[in-house]
């Protein structure tokens, strides 16, 4: 995973409408931190850079560095369990 890379959720997985969840076929993950926030963005068109850049808007004051690390490392270990594809 890489800024340039377009993120996408798995087949069969998703944000739950209303708990800080990750429904994914085998059961849920929780979701802690800004991770709802950065699933919720994950959606095929928006590359990571342009996930970063929004958070980072929302998120005013953020060090852009830490979030770009914290989105990429939060993509990057879904993406080793299968869940978010590149």
């Amino acid at each position: 995973m890489e800024l340039s890379s377009v993120p996408r959720m798995a087949a069969g997985c998703r944000v739950h409408a209303t708990q800080d969840v990750l429904l994914i076929p085998e059961g849920t993950l929780n979701l802690t931190g800004s991770a709802r926030e950065i699933l919720l963005r994950v959606d095929g068109e928006k590359s990571v850079e342009r996930v970063v850049a929004e958070l980072l808007q929302e998120y005013e004051g953020v060090d852009a560095r830490e979030m770009q690390a914290d989105v990429l490392g939060l993509l990057r270990r879904l993406e080793e369990r299968g869940v978010v594809r590149a």
